[in-house]
């Protein structure tokens, strides 16, 4: 027997919109408005869309108000129904019970238990902020409760997160990592389905972030104008937009995280604070406004409040390097469930992987798990500053596939010349060469400051310099190498891998530097240069396109 629930399709870059972004007009409550016909109590699922979606909470109508037809006259003449009716349109507020913002019950793990249909029904509704009917058997409604009870620490970009309550990270690579603009208290991680905010305890007065019982008064941003800005709508509405509040102390380009918040449904903001002052000449007239701060009622989901307690938290924590790490893939025995699952559930899907053997499935799955395993190694590897070259040589050429699918797999003969020897030598399909040259990872001086602009560091110029020799000896051994050997050297390539960005300590982003990588090879013809940290990302998204598309 089918049971009708409740579908809420919210997103995690869509904010309110209209009035709600006025200060007298905000409503912090998770609301909609449709024409369904509800009743109170009914249970509601919040579905958050975009990568790393999923089940992000659970709840029920609290209230169901009528609006008047003449707020909604054109939606209403364009829904009319057979007979010419207009509907009625009501205003849901949904109470939410269950929040799982962090840990979203993930569109695998809904397939792997059997309960796609909740899949289909959040993509094919068609908008963010709506309310569908959500039919199901009691079943699998009580197996959604049970996956909300026990939930997963997602493990998956971007929905994943790696930093633990209590670690010390630096402001300017969690914004590199997460995004975000470092120079605000507040705003979206841009990157990931987070909300980032930062106090500063040195502060004293209203701008002190301090507890209130359970409740912490934490400053936003400072504003000036009658309407809410972006970056503090980002912690109010953080709720309709399905993603969590995390929480830093800022201690100079130190920052330690505290833990996830919930904003207060029934107070969100404590009072409206004047910080500042904001002045505009216009002609001959200076025009002024109070710049004013938001107090923020925040409530721990999940983290230490002893942080926020302790007189010098950032004395002892643990420091972490951050790092970009896009762990996509999933053990072979889960995709193989997560696979079954889909099958099982739609036969279209089912048709046309009948034509497949399961021997050819299954090498697939093996050897995409595989490789993973191998770049997760390489990771390691190449963020530890005691790999030698020699070390990355024995990892690197046994993946070499992570430069790409025009090349044959596994690698010819090193010694192609008497004087030189190649790090790696790969084979285009029509016998064509291409060398590798492994440098370290650790390389400070990647990019070096000239005269207002980046410029690569004397390493590079050096390694490029090793590569062109390898090539002009290669030119010249160009027949013998074709007889010998059948592999022709003629305009061959190279390719130099080098540094890291997370060893660069002249204040580069890594934006930056692969800006300066691509100018350098824009000059160049037969090498190019590329970063580890470049290479292993465009190694895992080519692992990404190779997963099971969502279906």
């Amino acid at each position: 027997m089918l049971v009708k629930y409740w579908l809420m399709v919210t997103g995690d870059k869509s904010l309110p919109s209209g009035a709600a972004r006025n200060l007298e007009a905000w409503d912090p409550s998770l609301s909609t408005v449709t024409s369904y016909n509800l009743k109170e109590g009914d249970p509601v699922l919040v579905w958050r869309g975009g990568r790393g979606g999923g089940v992000v909470a659970m709840g029920e109508i609290a209230s169901i108000s009528v609006i008047p037809p003449d707020n909604f006259l054109s939606l209403a003449r364009s829904q009319r129904d057979a007979e010419g009716s207009v509907p009625a349109f009501k205003k849901a507020v949904i109470n939410l019970g269950k929040l799982m913002l962090s840990t979203p019950i993930s569109a695998n793990t809904l397939r792997a238990a059997g309960i796609a249909r909740v899949v289909r029904q959040a993509r094919s509704a068609g908008g963010d902020h709506k309310l569908v009917p959500l039919e199901l058997p009691q079943k699998q409604w009580h197996e959604v409760i049970r996956l909300a009870e026990s939930p997963e620490t997602p493990t998956e970009w971007p929905a994943a997160w790696n930093i633990s309550p209590g670690s010390v990270v630096r402001r300017a690579k969690l914004h590199e990592v997460y995004g975000g603009n470092p120079r605000c208290t507040v705003g979206s991680s841009a990157k990931t389905p987070n909300t980032l905010l930062f106090v500063n305890r040195s502060r004293s007065g209203e701008r002190a972030p301090r507890w209130n019982g359970s409740v912490l008064l934490a400053p936003g941003q400072g504003q000036w104008g009658d309407g809410v800005s972006l970056e503090n709508l980002a912690v109010l509405a953080h709720l309709q937009r399905g993603v969590p509040v995390r929480l830093f102390l800022v201690r100079g380009v130190d920052c330690l995280y505290v833990g996830e918040f919930g904003i207060d449904i029934e107070q969100p903001i404590e009072r409206w604070v004047v910080t500042g002052e904001r002045k505009l000449k216009y002609l001959d007239d200076v025009l002024s406004w109070d710049i004013r701060t938001p107090i923020f009622r925040l409530r721990l989901l999940n983290g230490a409040r002893a942080l926020l307690d302790d007189t010098d938290p950032f004395r002892q924590a643990p420091r972490m390097r951050l790092s970009l790490r896009p762990t996509s893939d999933q053990p072979v025995a889960t995709a193989i469930r997560g696979l079954l699952a889909v099958v099982e559930n739609d036969p279209a899907v089912a048709a046309s992987l009948s034509e497949l053997s399961e021997a050819q499935l299954l090498a697939t799955l093996t050897q995409r798990a595989r490789r993973q395993a191998d770049l997760v190694e390489l990771r390691t590897a190449v963020e530890d500053s005691a790999t030698s070259e020699g070390d990355l040589q024995k990892l690197v050429q046994r993946m070499t596939w992570i430069f790409g699918g025009e090349f044959l797999p596994g690698t010819a003969r090193r010694n192609l010349t008497l004087r030189d020897q190649l790090d790696l030598t790969l084979l285009r399909p029509d016998g064509t060469l291409h060398g590798v040259e492994l440098k370290k990872a650790d390389t400070d001086r990647l990019v070096i400051v000239q005269r207002n602009h980046l410029i690569v560091g004397h390493e590079i110029n050096k390694a490029v310099g090793q590569a062109m020799n390898y090539l002009r000896e290669l030119d010249e051994k160009r027949s013998q190498l074709l007889v010998d050997l059948g592999i022709d050297a003629r305009r061959a390539s190279m390719t130099v891998v080098i540094g890291h960005s997370a060893f660069v300590t002249n204040g580069a982003s890594s934006a930056q530097i692969d800006e300066t990588i691509r100018t350098y090879n824009s000059h160049l013809t037969r090498v190019s240069v590329t970063t580890y940290d470049r290479l292993i990302g465009n190694a895992q998204r080519t692992l990404d396109l190779m997963a099971a598309p969502d279906i």
